[in-house]
Order: structure tokens, then sequence, then C-alpha cells
């Protein structure tokens, strides 16, 4: 958080969009909840305990006093509530700051169900079992409507406008906001270059179609060719895209491909943990090459690295989903996970040994590691160890002989490396230490 974001001392006011019920309510604990955490499902609930309108003002720490938290969590609560679509705010003055707070009412259950990124999201936190369970408790019965036939009316049907008092002005409507926001830059010229008239009508591509593909594209990480593929597959119906048939289209072209959900996590206390790499002058290229190293292993999705470091073959499930759980289940930085993978499977043929890889992983997080580099300075540190654990040694032994294949960053650059030795450390230091004995002479 930055330090002027939010202090304890600022005032802020609360409000409701509309009023929020107790089936509000149970759609917030049953299927928000597991998607924010307890402490921005609480904040929810407390600032809509105190809404009134606007009318009182109050200061942070009365937030700080009612949840037994630092403002900083009140913080990152704040912001996964925005996110999520349950908390709209706004801020008046600079100095003197007064922070308004509206709450926002849910989307209804079968509307949440609907939305790709959301549902994939709280499958990803609850599991299989657990999801069919919450959609089956929400699940509308809608049988009856199978023999019958509707007669519903339409607008026009019943009312005409008329001309005569029709104003000449527009007046001034405000944007009500009914969901989460969503800003995602697809390529859409890209897309609409493979696909001509013919194939894919323009008319086609409404406002809420073109929203449901950017929303696919995002959560799959597809790109507009891929997406090209995705939309042919869904269109059935010369004067319509069907948003439900597009979602299952994607899922199955997923399926297809990966055979694994993709993990949504939050980034705002991630942030930290990103290693930022400044320019460095040409003349030290091997310091450069390993910043540009640490940037890919900062910055690539850990499917990328497995696909990387197996020569561009396609990862298996159970690979993805043993990465996929250090990531949402332990927490882990994409860095730190990223060193991981390259470390177990280049020491053990290519293999990511689940008992081998979940020791570590476990180690670097009593360890508190945060990012890639100081990833990699442990694994250099405790590399006999590690090994010990990957044999299954228990004592101490003479050491292995035979080359194995390392990781590019597993040895320093200060100077090229001639043959692997266990001591190969300390050999170092005694060289760069006869080299300043002889420059003292």
């Amino acid at each position: 958080m930055l330090r002027n974001e939010l202090q304890p001392m600022d005032a802020f006011r609360t409000s409701t969009a509309a009023p929020v019920t107790s089936q509000h309510l149970q759609t917030v604990t049953l299927l928000y909840q597991p998607l924010i955490g307890a402490e921005a499902f609480t904040l929810y609930q407390q600032l809509w305990t105190m809404h009134d309108d606007m009318k009182e003002e109050h200061a942070h720490y009365a937030l700080m006093n009612a949840l037994s938290l630092p403002i900083q969590r009140i913080f990152e609560a704040r912001a996964h509530l925005e996110a999520i679509g349950l908390l709209r705010t706004w801020r008046k003055g600079n100095d003197d700051r007064t922070f308004y707070y509206e709450v926002q009412c849910p989307l209804a259950p079968h509307a949440f169900f609907a939305d790709p990124l959301l549902s994939i999201f709280l499958w990803n936190k609850v599991g299989d079992h657990m999801y069919q369970q919450l959609e089956k408790r929400f699940s509308r019965d809608t049988s009856w409507q199978n023999n019958a036939k509707e007669l519903t009316r339409s607008f026009t049907d019943v009312f005409q406008p008329n001309l005569k008092m029709a104003k000449t002005t527009t007046s001034k409507r405000s944007s009500i906001k009914t969901s989460y926001d969503f800003d995602y830059d697809f390529d859409f010229d890209l897309l609409l270059e493979g696909l001509n008239e013919h194939l894919l009508p323009r008319k086609l591509l409404t406002a809420d179609v073109r929203k449901m593909i950017a929303k696919l594209a995002f959560l799959y990480a597809y790109s507009p060719l891929d997406m090209q593929k995705i939309i042919l597959l869904a269109v059935d119906d010369p004067s319509t895209i069907s948003l439900e048939r597009l979602k299952k289209s994607c899922e199955h072209y997923f399926k297809l491909k990966a055979e694994q959900p993709v993990a949504i996590q939050s980034v705002v206390t991630k942030k930290q943990d990103v290693v930022v790499l400044e320019s460095v002058p040409e003349k030290m290229p091997s310091i450069s090459k390993e910043q540009e190293l640490l940037t890919y292993l900062e910055t690539s999705a850990p499917v990328d690295v497995l696909r990387d470091v197996a020569g561009g073959k396609e990862p298996f499930p159970a690979d993805v989903e043993l990465v996929n759980r250090f990531v949402t289940v332990y927490d882990m930085p994409v860095g730190v996970v990223n060193v991981l993978i390259q470390y177990v499977m280049l020491r053990t043929d290519m293999k990511l040994t689940k008992t081998f890889a979940e020791k570590i992983a476990s180690h670097w997080a009593r360890k508190q590691v945060k990012g890639a580099k100081e990833a990699m300075e442990l694994a250099r540190k405790e590399h006999e160890q590690y090994m010990k654990w990957k044999s299954g040694e228990t004592k101490s032994s003479t050491p292995v002989k035979r080359q194995e294949k390392v990781p590019e960053w597993f040895y320093k650059k200060e100077q090229p490396v001639v043959e692997e030795s266990p001591d190969i450390e300390a050999e170092r230091q005694r060289l760069l230490a006869e080299i300043s004995a002889t420059k003292g002479r």
C-alpha cells in the first residue's frame, strides 16, 4: 500500500446503492467470501451496518478498532471488495480527506454462476464437489417451462410513445454499476483479420459479445488467434452468438489443450514480491544476463516455465495441478515457484517429483522466500541438503562425482565454471583471496 493511500485519521461516510437483504448477505457469504477472504467479508458487513446515507462521518480508527485490523489490511480488504463489485469508493480533498463508501448488492446467484470469471474463480477456490453443491443450492427449478408457452407481453406491445410530449434534449443519466470493473486490452482488429464477413458477420459482435470474448481471453490467456477458433465453434445461429455457447466452446477448447483451470489470484499484496530490475551498463554482460533471467522468472506464468523447461512440450495435467497448488493454496510468489520448477526438474531427470518438490517448497515457505533471486540463492546454499532429501539419505555420505544437469542460474557468473565440485564456492573464495594477496605485494 502506498503510504498516503489511506491513513487511520482519514474520515469516511457510508451508504448503500440499494437495500441489502438477508438473501444478499447469504449470497456474499457463500459465493463471494471464498474469493475475497474473511477480512474483506467482515469489512463488507461492517460498512453495511454503519451505512446512513453519508450523513455521519467516522475516522478509519473506528474500522480498525471494530475489526481489530491495521490500516494496511483494511486497505487491502477494501481493494478486494472494489475489485469484485461489492464496493464503490470516492475521495474528496487532498490533505483533509474524506472517503465515501457505497456498499453494492451482490450479483444474483444465477448471474454469478453465468459469469465466466467469477464462476471459475469460485470453482478454483472451493473445488468441484463444493462448487456443485453451491450451484445446486442456488439453482432455480425451471422444468415447468418445458411444456409451457410464454405469453408475457413486451413494453412496446402495451405502451406507445407520445411524440408530442417528447423532449428535444436528452437528459443526463447517471451510470449504475452492476458488477465489478473489467479492463482488458484485447486486440479485436487482429481477431477480425482472420475472419471474413461471411464467416463472422460484424453485426454479431455486440457489446455484450465483445465483453465476453475479452473476459474469456483474459481468463484462459488466449490470443486473438485462439479466440478465432473458439468463436467459430460457438456460432450456430446466423443471427446471433450465444454467450453461453461461447463460454462452453472456450471451456471445451481449453480442456482439449490443457485440461486444467486457470488460477486467478490477488495482486494487491503481491506487488512487493516482484523484483524491480534496473538497466545495467553493457560492460557487465554477466549481470545483465542474470537480470534478464530474473525478469523471466518473475513475470512468466509457471505453466509457461514448465513448457520451456520441457523444450516446448505441453506439461502434463498432474504437473500443472501441483504448480497451481503452490501458487493458489500455499500462496508462494510466482517467481519462487518458477525457480522451484527449474531446480527440481533439472535435478530429477526432467520429472517434477511431487514429494521432492513439496519438501523444498515447505522449506522455502518456512524461510519466507519472497522472490526468484532469494530462491536461487537459497537453492545454491542448501544444494547439498536437498540432494540428500532427493536420494533419501539420512546421514552424510561422500559426494557424487557424476556430473548432473543443473539450471543455468545455479552457477554464479563471476568466473567460468570448469568443473563441478561440492566445495566450488569455497574454492572460488580461495582463488579470490590469492588474487587479492598478489595485488597487495
